[in-house]
């Protein structure tokens, strides 16, 4: 099921809302900014604002509703391979983390044409577990973008598209089937 968003008071204009590329960010990249001493801010959307939630669809091949992170995972794997954020990995020495056990670093892209934009050119944006649930990030560089300065369209934004993309069934190599 997909977010609708375009009734709510923050929304960019519909025109707008068609223009936008979800980009992994390279691995390479995360590292090279890391040892050039730069720090990955985000702001979790789920904490910040009340206004928002995650709804994942069920699964397609079960009765009944439930939000599963698992299906989530399997869904960003599947589109974009495994978690590009270093320090997340599988099988990784788990002492260090909290409650987040993968996490991906996207690039949000705008394409809308110049003279219709009211968003940014493009910003980062990280989909990690929160508390076995969706988390949604806006994210940027400490010596580049201070992501608290985003406003509410493109917090709005990054939310409901990270929800449409993980709660789209994919097709499964196995047996053609779509989850």
């Amino acid at each position: 099921m997909a977010v609708d968003i375009t009734d709510h008071p923050q929304a960019p204009p519909v025109s707008e809302l068609q223009e936008f590329t979800l980009v992994p960010v390279a691995r390479e990249e995360i590292g090279a900014r890391r040892a050039e001493g730069a720090t990955l801010e985000e702001v979790n959307l789920r904490e910040s604002r009340d206004d928002v939630y995650v709804e994942l669809d069920p699964d397609p091949t079960e009765r009944g509703r439930h939000d599963d992170i698992g299906t989530a995972l399997y869904r960003l794997v599947q589109l974009f391979g495994t978690p590009n954020v270093p320090g997340f990995d599988a099988g990784a020495d788990l002492s260090g983390r909290d409650d987040t056990t993968f996490k991906y670093l996207f690039r949000l892209v705008n394409g809308a044409a110049d003279d219709d934009r009211t968003l940014p050119d493009e910003w980062l944006v990280t989909v990690y577990d929160w508390h076995t649930e969706l988390g949604v990030g806006v994210a940027g560089w400490d010596d580049e973008t201070d992501p608290t300065t985003y406003d509410g369209a493109v917090e709005l934004v990054s939310m409901a598209l990270v929800t449409n993309v993980v709660s789209e069934a994919v097709e499964c190599v196995y047996k053609d089937k779509w989850y």
